[in-house]
């Protein structure tokens, strides 16, 4: 691992978002880790049929060192991280799950009945449907009409954003995250409202080496609401790294 004061780091947005919705927590990152070299990067249009090609293509783009994905940017991040440890030797995932839809036994985490409902309306009504996701992700916002219609979105057609929507509702990161040993920090909000607060608690249970960490009032939108929160955090699990 480099050294904290020279570590490369690479941004990811969540689903629909531009990377510049990551910019907040740049600027915050350069003025807490002012040596550090950082990159904000889009999320590729990758769907599930051509996902290993797809990953191997995205990770020759991106910057070797530390991931820190927002969503399903931190989802992705560790399906990278899996595939190239030497590459991407920690992750930092905000506002993210190991299974982002409920499972059997995961049920920290949205409704499948919400979910096939919010997939149906974006296939019918996407604009209409995405200013509702814009909402949901800044729920529990002091501000949160003015920071939902602030959001930048990404470039994508509806159809790539419905691969990627896809993607996010059958990525399944637990048993990567249960038997990895890369060190991985999870940044979470008690106040998200599509990542339930317990989700904290199943993620420590699933990997008790990973650091978790969870601001008691920030909404789904945290690298947006607590910026400099975020970037104390993602500072303080560099250093120990080399503890």
């Amino acid at each position: 691992m480099t050294d904290v004061s020279t570590a490369d780091m690479t941004l990811l947005p969540g689903w629909a978002l531009d990377a510049a919705s990551l910019q907040p927590l740049r600027q915050a990152l350069s003025e807490t880790l002012p040596s550090a070299q950082i990159d904000l990067a889009n999320l590729p249009a990758l769907r599930m049929a051509e996902l290993e090609p797809g990953l191997s293509q995205w990770a020759e783009q991106l910057r070797p060192g530390v991931l820190v994905g927002w969503s399903l940017g931190g989802m992705l991040a560790l399906q990278l991280q899996r595939r190239f440890p030497e590459r991407f030797p920690a992750v930092v995932t905000l506002a993210s799950n190991a299974c982002f839809v409920q499972r059997k036994d995961w049920s920290a985490a949205m409704p499948a009945a919400t979910w096939k409902t919010f997939y149906a309306d974006f296939c019918d009504q996407p604009e209409k449907t995405l200013k509702r996701f814009a909402l949901l992700v800044t729920q529990g916002s002091e501000d949160a009409r003015a920071l939902a219609r602030a959001l930048p979105w990404d470039r994508h057609t509806t159809e790539q954003r419905l691969h990627l929507l896809a993607l996010l509702g059958v990525l399944d990161n637990r048993a990567f995250l249960a038997r990895a040993n890369a060190p991985v920090l999870h940044c979470l909000g008690a106040g998200d409202a599509l990542v339930p607060a317990a989700a904290a608690e199943g993620l420590q249970a699933l990997a008790p080496s990973a650091r978790i960490r969870q601001h008691p009032e920030a909404s789904h939108a945290l690298a947006l609401e607590q910026p400099a929160w975020v970037a104390e955090q993602i500072a303080t699990f560099l250093e120990s790294l080399h503890e």
